[in-house]
């Protein structure tokens, strides 16, 4: 029989492994490895070192031959990828994320079933562990408890440990634990979430307490919890561990990326206006910016070209032009500060009014590839020279993800694939039983599992 294999995201579903095999010291609240935090720190017992296994599949192309670590499954009990911090409680995704910079983050659900019937107020645990991803010892570990009634929703473990980012940008651990407190001194509870953010290393960043349940599940966006209110009115940006309040100004989304930017409109058939997340001032807007000279040719009369925004990277976004009702479009580099073109890059086709593909681009930013709906192709957003095309007649490419090694993992119809993101050569195609890589940390390792493991992997050059 075979054994299955795919990334750690799809294993989010209900793969399971277990969590005390990966080596672990004693720590405080400095934040080495190997410390328990709830909001406040408990020293552990160090774990036992991790056990080796075989990694029983065939190489995939753009990662090692062999894992740098390996964590065997030993008994039944979930463990599961971390939530997003940035989105509500409703759109969280089935998979989440398990890279917070050069580590991996993993959660347990440690919760006791509850019985059919059960009226008493039950208790959630969960376990989450940081793990280093070059060497897979653990970090640090943080133990979560939250009361809930047996008739309502019970939490969630991607609604309680998540990854997001500091106030600086950079990757951070997000811990949302539960105390219960009494109102009125009348035996009345409510439930106070305590927002707790940490590096990578483990060292606590900061926390911050919120009481009621509409405050628990508050995203959180750079380090500061969007507090409770209406999209069409603006909206206050609380600092995790006290500080000056933000303003995000009303209908706008956070891109989050280099100092932290806010975007409203599509900017398909409006503009789009671009503002600083830091101080809620507006800095630009695509309808005062001067489009390629190829989308100003063919834009009729006084109709405005539209002009669609992506994340680049760092204070850099990928904006695309096209004259509005044209599937033609030039992809440009923009400097998010000010709106000024960087570079004009190649051409392109839209898929008008159904556009749900994005750029793809690689963790340095220097170069991206995207399919929007005739066919792929890659630039260097440094120059904008055009690095490959997909071919007339050619196998649909539709990119998925770069590594930090330089190679383009893709889908070729309902085949993966792995390319050299600078020529589009083709080094192979991933064995069968495998998806996509999709996540790599800072340092460029990804998490593959079997029905046995878990194993890292390094990204190897193209």
């Amino acid at each position: 029989m075979a054994t299955a294999r795919h990334p750690l995201s799809a294993f989010a579903a209900g793969t399971v492994l277990s969590l005390g095999l990966v080596t672990g010291c004693g720590g405080e609240d400095d934040g080495r490895a190997g410390a328990q935090a709830t909001g406040q720190d408990r020293p552990r017992a160090s774990a036992s070192a991790a056990r080796q296994a075989r990694y029983p599949g065939e190489t995939i192309p753009g990662l090692a031959t062999k894992p740098a670590w390996s964590l065997a499954r030993q008994s039944d009990g979930s463990r599961r990828c971390a939530g997003e911090a940035a989105l509500p409680a409703d759109r969280q995704t089935e998979t989440g994320t398990c890279v917070v910079g050069d580590a991996f983050l993993l959660v347990e659900d440690l919760s006791d079933p509850v019985a059919d019937g059960e009226t008493e107020r039950q208790t959630a645990r969960f376990l989450a562990h940081l793990y280093d991803a070059a060497t897979g010892k653990e970090r640090r570990s943080f133990a979560v408890t939250c009361a809930y009634d047996p008739d309502g929703d019970a939490p969630r473990p991607a609604a309680r440990v998540q990854v997001g980012t500091w106030q600086d940008g950079s990757p951070a651990v997000l811990i949302r634990d539960c105390e219960d407190t009494t109102e009125g001194g009348l035996g009345n509870t409510a439930a106070t979430t305590v927002y707790t953010m940490y590096a990578p290393s483990g060292a606590k960043l900061g926390s911050s307490a919120y009481t009621g349940e509409e405050r628990a599940a508050l995203p959180v966006v750079r380090g500061h919890v969007l507090l409770p209110g209406d999209v069409h009115d603006d909206r206050t940006l609380a600092p995790i561990g006290g500080g000056r309040n933000l303003v995000l100004p009303a209908e706008t989304e956070p891109l989050d990326t280099g100092r932290g930017y806010a975007t409203r409109g599509t900017g398909v058939n409006e503009p789009v206006s671009v503002t600083d997340q830091s101080t809620g001032r507006s800095l630009w807007t695509t309808a005062n910016l001067t489009p390629p000279d190829a989308i100003a040719a063919r834009s009729v009369g006084q109709e405005e070209p539209d002009a669609q925004l992506y994340p680049l990277h760092g204070d850099q976004g990928i904006l695309v032009w096209s004259a509005s009702g044209s599937d033609d479009a030039v992809l440009t580099t923009v400097d998010l500060r000010t709106g000024a073109t960087a570079t004009v890059g190649p051409r392109t086709t839209l898929r008008q009014f159904t556009q749900v593909s994005a750029p793809v681009v690689s963790p340095d930013g220097r170069t991206a590839a995207v399919n929007f709906a005739e066919g792929a192709v890659a630039w260097d957003t440094r120059t904008g020279a055009e690095l490959w095309r997909q071919g007339a007649g050619a196998e649909d490419i539709r990119p998925r993800t770069v590594t930090p090694g330089g190679v383009l993992y893709a889908e070729l119809d309902q085949k993966a694939a792995a390319l050299v993101m600078g020529s589009g050569r083709l080094l192979g195609m991933l064995p069968e039983d495998v998806d996509i890589p999709l996540e790599f940390t800072g340092n460029g390792y990804t998490l593959v599992t079997t029905d046995n493991a878990l194993f890292a992997f390094a990204a190897t050059q193209a």
